[in-house]
């Protein structure tokens, strides 16, 4: 995660020469703020974490705090080339730039780009709504185990299942193939029911809602033991009419 940051810091590496050329020395207070706000979710993040981690951290973040996050790290590597000149440190006017645009993006984004945007696949399949969540943002490594950092995604995805009605929602959950079929399926059938569990929590009608866990039976991939980042990991779930 932190070498993709740092290529996408270069890509836009002029636009940012350009903002510091026009900047001004003198650093309104508000700004100020916004710089020490800035620079804090950075250090926060990067320091002292491992990339499963700046990915958990990355992906539940508002579009606010990415953009302080990928705006900083971009002024970092631009303040880097441009030091010495009299404008704001790098890192500084990337956390306000960026910061700024996040704001823009939380204002002025659907529910379902905010979701997809933490790595939530959503296809509408003729009159089905499936939406598909990797295991590993959800989870504690194989594990059921809801990691404190989701539950703002699963509060994000009963939100969107409740803008439906007359619907059945169907959370599926499975597994690579790599333990034994009993240990995989035990554990699909878990994450499935906590899943569901959750999303009747947060508002979901648990009348509507049901769970079932496969297993490592329905592979999109070639089994290999990894559990972030594999295909096989993941959360289904499926919105279809209620026909009454």
């Amino acid at each position: 995660m932190g070498s993709r940051l740092i290529s996408f810091s270069f890509s836009i590496l002029f636009f940012c020469s350009f903002l510091f050329g026009c900047a001004s020395s003198n650093v309104t207070r508000e700004s100020a703020s916004n710089v020490d706000t800035g620079m804090q979710h950075t250090k926060d993040m990067f320091s002292n974490a491992s990339d499963s981690n700046i990915s958990d951290s990355y992906q539940n973040s508002s579009q606010t705090t990415k953009g302080v996050l990928l705006g900083g790290t971009t002024g970092a590597v631009a303040g880097f080339f441009a030091s010495g000149i009299g404008t704001l440190p790098g890192a500084a006017a990337g956390a306000i730039m960026g910061g700024s645009y996040g704001a823009y993006i939380d204002s002025n984004t659907t529910l379902r780009d905010r979701l997809e945007n933490r790595g939530i696949v959503i296809a509408t399949l003729g009159d089905q709504v499936l939406i598909m969540v990797p295991s590993a943002r959800l989870f504690n490594d194989m594990t059921s185990t809801v990691k404190p950092q989701a539950y703002s995604t699963i509060d994000m995805l009963s939100q969107y299942i409740n803008q439906y009605t007359k619907i059945t929602v169907k959370v599926a959950a499975y597994t690579d193939s790599s333990s034994s079929p009993s240990a995989d399926l035990s554990l699909s059938k878990q994450q499935a029911t906590n899943v569901a569990k959750l999303l009747a929590a947060y508002g979901v009608d648990a009348r509507l809602l049901y769970a079932e866990g496969y297993g490592g039976a329905r592979l999109v991939q070639q089994s290999n033991g990894q559990w972030d980042g594999s295909d096989n990991y993941r959360i289904e779930i499926t919105l279809e009419n209620l026909y009454v």
